[in-house]
């Protein structure tokens, strides 16, 4: 009879399971939050601090990206007052400037937005790997007595379990694999009275609309943005184009609608449908959804996700940790070795020459007091020796590969850059370097950094950028290997246009980068090819085997981030789309570093071919 008993139990805990995931659930609290840093009568002088994203407790739906701090600084006094903020990241963040002022002339209100940068910093087989975000600010008013006023903003530590394929690689473990999302709250709203089981509040997070930031890089940090068709209508234009210029580079918004009407959504402003009818923005999506499109929970499957076959799945699931290590081996870059023997017989004569060669024969009989001299000097000699061996073996600068995909958004006269590099370093007579356009660059782990104690990697060290005008700190280190994953959105009127019958079809390009090769994928599914086509250049197309764009596909996802190989996938097959490879990739490209040589270097365009009919 017992035994009876404990064979019951797993049916009653899985009813208690659906019983409880059919229960109405309280929808997730909202993240959005302002904090006051400083607040003086006297002076007539307030200091605040906001983050859609979150302060005390940051969003479960963050992944890799840059979070947006706004600061609002209210001087209603009679001086100029000069607020300064010290920024200084914990460990594996990056924040975008260490010391940071504000200027606020009297009778004045001033903003300025501060990003911190949030990465899988630490990566070890068989363990865990990491994504941190801690920052604490120091807000000093520059008039007055000084006064300084810590406050910590987040701290969110999140652990994703892993398990150790037969090669040694990590995979994300199974148990673990939640589609973290944020959500308004009428978008909550609205799931809830719909499947009346929204999930926990470690899933979803609800952020205020108004406050969405009008920077492409405060949206960086998520995947999925679920909102209705009422927050669309209300979001203001710099912040609604914001959003698509995050969709461009991947993410996908899910729009909430009472009515999917193609035409009545056209009406609303949202991106054009395609061919197929989905809403294509650069490597991303809006995708509108019906309240009859979602699903009910069932006792059959309570925990079903809402969601489920209206985006790319596993698309958002966590990310597999990612090593360029990968990314250089297919570029021919060896395993970094240490020359064992040469420093072993280097030793051995360093300790020769120094030791009884020294005392014997250069300071011998009578001669003592010389010591006091030929060892400084063999000393200096061996060092010259070392660094003339070290120039000799590692060079100046560095070498590396480097990829970028410039996704073309011809209906908002954009392109979004994504980008990822794999380099190895020699001497670095400098490190720092300019910014040269509004980007989010990541470091990313590689196998050659050795672990610590407390099992993360060196990787997360400091990373700072100085008023949008310079990166400095741990990007570069000499003779030392990094990775980086990088994404920007561009202004371009640049586009490939399709002329002449389907028969015998031309293509024109107006992209400022001469192109190397161009293959196309017409609404039949057919292939065409061409090349090479110069700006302005007018050029007919020819058929191509599938396989010919299959091979050029491998070779360029071959040890690709999970970022760059999903917005890869997600386009491939997308008829009526163009891939044109640059022939001056470095034109294309998001600098870095200028001491480092690109000695494999690659670019692709990929975009909406635009019919120019008539022409």
């Amino acid at each position: 009879m017992i035994l009876s008993g404990l064979r019951s139990l797993p049916r009653l805990a899985l009813a208690i399971v659906a019983l409880l995931a059919l229960s109405p659930v309280a929808p997730a609290a909202p993240v959005t939050e302002s904090r006051q840093l400083l607040s003086d009568s006297d002076q007539k002088l307030t200091v605040e601090v906001k983050s859609w994203l979150g302060l005390g407790k940051l969003a479960p739906g963050c992944f890799e990206g840059l979070v947006p701090l706004e600061f609002t600084v209210v001087n209603g006094g009679t001086s100029e007052a000069v607020i300064t903020v010290r920024c200084s990241a914990g460990y594996g963040t990056l924040v975008t400037a260490p010391r940071t002022q504000f200027v606020a002339p009297p009778g004045s209100t001033v903003r300025s937005t501060v990003y911190v940068g949030k990465g899988p910093f630490g990566q070890a087989p068989g363990a865990e790997y990491y994504a941190s975000g801690m920052l604490m600010i120091n807000a000093s008013p520059g008039i007055g007595p000084r006064r300084e006023i810590d406050c910590q903003l987040y701290q969110t530590w999140q652990s994703v379990g892993t398990a150790t394929t037969a090669t040694g690689v990590p995979t994300p473990s199974r148990t673990v694999e939640v589609h973290r999302r944020v959500l308004t709250p009428a978008a909550g709203k609205r799931l809830l009275e719909v499947r009346h089981d929204l999930s926990s509040d470690s899933t979803q997070s609800e952020v205020d609309p108004a406050a969405a930031p009008e920077d492409w890089r405060g949206w960086s940090s998520l995947r999925e943005f679920v909102l209705t068709d009422d927050d669309w209508t209300a979001m203001p234009a710099p912040a609604r184009r914001a959003m698509l210029e995050w969709i461009a580079l991947g993410g996908h918004a899910i729009l909430l609608a009472t009515d999917t009407d193609g035409e009545r959504l056209d009406r609303l402003g949202l991106p054009a449908r395609q061919a197929d009818g989905r809403r294509r923005v650069g490597a991303g999506e809006i995708i509108p959804l019906a309240d009859s499109a979602i699903p009910a929970p069932s006792a059959d499957n309570p925990l079903a996700d809402e969601f489920a076959g209206a985006i790319e799945r596993p698309a958002f699931s966590i990310d597999t940790p990612w090593s360029g290590d990968g990314l250089g081996r297919s570029a021919g870059f060896a395993e970094r070795d240490l020359p064992v023997a040469a420093i072993l017989v280097f030793l051995a004569l360093l300790a020769t020459i120094a030791g009884p060669l020294n005392i014997m024969v250069f300071a011998g009989r009578g001669r003592p007091s010389r010591i006091f001299w030929t060892t400084p000097v063999i000393s200096l000699v061996a060092t010259a020796l070392l660094l003339g061996l070290m120039f000799l073996r590692d060079g100046v600068g560095g070498a590396g590969v480097r990829r970028t995909l410039v996704v073309l958004d011809p209906d908002r006269n954009s392109m979004a850059v994504l980008q990822e590099q794999f380099s190895r370093t020699g001497i670095l007579l400098g490190r720092s370097f300019p910014i040269r356009e509004p980007s989010w660059m990541c470091p990313q782990p590689t196998d050659s950094f050795a672990m610590s104690t407390t099992g993360m990697s060196r990787s997360a060290g400091s990373f700072v950028e100085v008023d949008d005008q310079r990166r400095t700190g741990d990007w570069f280190s000499s003779r030392s290997d990094q990775a980086f994953t990088l994404q920007a959105v561009r202004p371009g009127r640049g586009r490939i246009e399709w002329l002449g019958p389907p028969d015998a079809p031309e293509v024109l390009s107006s992209l400022d980068v001469p192109l190397a090769r161009l293959f196309f994928l017409d609404d039949d599914g057919k292939w065409w090819k061409t090349g090479p086509l110069d700006a302005g250049e007018r050029r007919r197309l020819e058929p191509a085997g599938e396989g010919e764009f299959a091979m050029v596909r491998s070779a360029f996802v071959s040890g690709a981030s999970p970022a760059f190989t999903r917005a890869f996938a997600r386009l491939v097959s997308a008829r009526g789309y163009a891939w044109a490879e640059a022939a001056v990739p470095r034109k294309v490209a998001i600098a870095t570093l200028d001491a480092i040589r690109w000695t494999n270097d690659t670019a692709w365009f990929v975009g909406p071919v635009v019919r120019a009919e008539g022409r």
